[in-house]
């Protein structure tokens, strides 16, 4: 229960930053996995879990109307669920792992944003509402607006932090129980899943950004990631 509390704690914060603070990125599944694998002790597998969900939410174009999904669950409880499998499960195959973190972390983000949609609506139409005396002073006007900031970060922080408390349990027991009884053509079918997610996020992105002026930048980023990778 210690390690659903810190990852609900992880994503309130990364919660606040994506949508009411600096917006630093840093919710992002690629770099979210990062944090929770530091903190988990299990970097490794938390990036193996992450940088797929982030390749799959890069390949998506948002369209109007369209449900947006909840990144901040998505790179906290699947990586984190594959960090405590890699801690607790034994002799599982760290690869099959590593796919079902990235499935469950998938399944969180969707799951995630209908559970907190409403209170966020809510939030929305609170803030929207909100209505000033035209003759207030300006030193009540700051505290009045310091106090509804400050409401709204402690409202984001505790709505993502529950959201994932509950969503990271489920996805620990339901990642424990699939390692346990999965036998070997599950898991052989599972190692190419999680290879396929990647080749076709990869594409996606090559497809999308696959432009006449993009395409040198393009191919020189992928140059330096095989260049760092190498020397990593």
């Amino acid at each position: 229960m210690v390690w659903f509390v810190t990852l609900a704690l992880v994503a309130g914060v990364l919660a606040v930053d994506h949508r009411a603070g600096w917006q630093g990125l840093v919710a992002h599944p690629v770099f979210a996995s990062v944090l929770v694998g530091s903190v988990l002790g299990e970097v490794s597998a938390a990036l193996a879990v992450g940088l797929p969900i982030e390749l799959v939410y890069l390949s998506i174009i948002p369209m109007r109307g369209g449900r947006s999904t909840d990144q901040v669950a998505a790179g906290v409880v699947g990586p984190g669920t594959a960090g405590l499998l890699v801690r607790h499960a034994g002799a599982a195959d760290p690869v099959f792992i590593c796919a079902v973190g990235v499935f469950l972390g998938l399944a969180a983000g969707e799951v995630g944003a209908r559970i907190t949609a409403p209170f966020f609506g809510f939030q929305d139409r609170f803030l929207g509402g909100v209505e000033f005396p035209q003759d207030l002073e300006r030193s009540s006007l700051a505290r009045r607006l310091s106090l509804i900031h400050f409401g709204s970060l402690v409202f984001i922080f505790v709505v993502e932090g529950l959201a994932v408390l509950l969503l990271a349990a489920a996805a620990y027991h339901l990642g424990e129980m699939f390692t346990r009884i999965a036998d070997g053509a599950l898991v052989r079918g599972a190692a190419y899943w999680s290879g396929l997610v990647l080749a076709i996020g990869a594409a996606s992105i090559v497809h999308l950004f696959w432009q006449h002026r993009l395409r040198l930048v393009l191919a020189a980023c992928a140059a330096l990631v095989v260049i760092v990778s190498w020397l990593w």
